[in-house]
């Protein structure tokens, strides 16, 4: 499975709540997210950023849960995650250290997620950066990712007609942010 998602700052969850409501959308949880993000060199630019198709990892630690998980980066979709639970974040920090990762920054948000049909919509307060939703979609081949994508595209002017689309990922803008010593 591959998720293609997009992504929208935003200014306004009233009004999306508003829309999802009127859409029928169910409210499906509320979590609390800390993202302690690692890079690899080999997957860097020259301004620290990943490079497109290049991995990431992170430690995510959502309320009692923790997990490691390496992502593809896929800026104009999704890409390639795979997840493992851990019972200490000290494991999965040991592991992180074999494989040569460093760690570079955090991301802390606030996230309400909501479903509406094979939508996953997400709204999320993050600390440093704002409020964006993310509407994703899960698709089972590559072939399937450009409708699903232009499926995201067509939820998003329901929802926010005026929002611009956003093709960096939270770690990207975080990066931007410690590069230019704002972290």
């Amino acid at each position: 499975m591959k998720e293609v998602e997009i992504r929208v700052k935003v200014n306004n969850f009233e009004s999306i709540k508003n829309k999802l409501d009127e859409l029928g959308s169910k409210l499906i949880e509320t979590k609390n997210q800390i993202d302690r993000v690692f890079g690899h060199e080999m997957f860097l630019d020259d301004n620290h950023l990943i490079v497109e198709g290049g991995l990431s990892a992170r430690i995510r630690e959502t309320d009692n849960s923790k997990s490691l998980e390496f992502k593809e980066i896929v800026r104009m979709g999704g890409g390639l995650e795979i997840q493992s639970k851990l019972h200490e974040v000290e494991d999965g920090l040991k592991f992180l250290d074999k494989l040569n990762f460093e760690e570079a920054f955090t991301v802390a948000k606030f996230r309400e997620v909501y479903k509406y049909k094979d939508f996953k919509i997400c709204l999320d307060k993050v600390e440093k950066l704002g409020d964006f939703m993310e509407i994703e979609r899960m698709v089972h081949s590559s072939e399937d990712e450009e409708q699903a994508r232009q499926e995201c595209l067509d939820l998003l002017k329901v929802l926010a007609p005026t929002a611009e689309l956003i093709h960096k990922k939270y770690g990207d803008m975080m990066q931007e942010l410690k590069t230019r010593g704002e972290l």
